[in-house]
């Protein structure tokens, strides 16, 4: 299992619990999701953060795209370019 390139602690990144925790690929579908297990691209979150409120990342937008935005600015600051990030997860968020 890879480290996560957001967090160093197993707590919800998003309220900082520690209970009823699941590991969020922050990339997923169409591959991504393996690829975010390989570079580190996921958090854990509370289930209500998750997926089992309305303020879930499956259901809010606008976490979903900060989640995004914030890793892809650390994956670039570790592993490259812009261009890089493109061609490994199909799109930009910044």
């Amino acid at each position: 299992m890879s480290k996560s390139l957001l967090s160093n602690t197993r707590e919800c990144y998003v309220c900082g619990t520690t209970y009823d925790l699941h590991k969020h690929h922050i990339y997923g579908g169409h591959g991504r999701r393996n690829l975010s297990e390989k570079y580190g691209c996921w958090v854990y979150l509370c289930a209500p953060h998750h997926d089992m409120s309305d303020q879930g990342v499956h259901f809010n937008k606008a976490l979903d795209i900060d989640l995004k935005s914030q890793c892809q600015r650390a994956w670039e600051s570790k592993y490259g370019s812009r261009e890089q990030f493109i061609k490994t997860f199909i799109k930009s968020y910044l």
